[in-house]
């Protein structure tokens, strides 16, 4: 069962809160411990937060390449500014990505992916991980607890992983870990993500929760 993108949140606690920021954003994540990693990871998706974040990261000098997912999934919700219509997410970043400064043959992509599961099985077969130590990945700031569970789900224990988010916007308005739970929209969104790790955690697809949060 599809869990949707905006379900119906119950009346929060403010411990609840507390503990679903933690697990969603993980902010402990975007304290990046090596000077320059061996791989920046970008997960596919139509917000141009995505590829900016991205080039961002690139131009700062702390990576060394770029692998770039996404591909064309039918009936997806694209963010208002799309006009590429079933160009793959990862042509698209790609384009961008260049057209920003990052050199083309500092990327490979793959453009099949319908989804994060898919991101992360299709986009490592793009490289050699037996030489990869240390992974910096870009995804939305509220699905980085999500992605980086996927990650750590299909590769070597050995492996560093950092976060870069994206902040992405949903209502004009980014969706942050200290301000989504005052936002409606946010508060749907951000909770979404935990269901998605509730049970993709169950079906073997991301790292489970250590322990789910009480009273959700």
């Amino acid at each position: 069962m599809s869990i949707p993108k905006f379900p119906s949140v119950p009346p929060l606690s403010g411990a609840q809160i507390r503990a679903l920021t933690e697990l969603v954003f993980r902010p402990d994540l975007t304290e990046r411990t090596v000077p320059c990693y061996d791989l920046l990871f970008v997960f596919g998706g139509s917000h141009p937060e995505i590829w900016i974040t991205a080039a961002h990261a690139y131009q700062q000098g702390i990576v060394k390449q770029v692998l770039i997912t996404g591909g064309y999934k039918e009936n997806a919700t694209r963010h208002h500014t799309w006009t590429y219509g079933r160009t793959p997410e990862a042509q698209v970043i790609r384009d961008k990505l260049v057209e920003l400064g990052v050199p083309k043959e500092k990327m490979v992509w793959e453009d099949q992916s319908a989804n994060s599961l898919e991101n992360v099985w299709f986009g490592l077969q793009r490289v050699d991980v037996s030489r990869l130590s240390t992974i910096l990945f870009v995804s939305k700031a509220y699905a980085v607890g999500r992605q980086h569970r996927t990650l750590t789900r299909h590769l070597p224990e050995r492996i560093t992983l950092a976060a870069y988010p994206a902040l992405t916007t949903i209502g004009k308005i980014p969706v942050t870990s200290w301000g989504w739970s005052r936002v409606l929209a946010h508060r749907a969104v951000v909770y979404g993500e935990y269901l998605r790790m509730v049970a993709y955690g169950k079906r073997g697809h991301l790292t489970p929760l250590e322990k789910e949060i009480t009273g959700l």
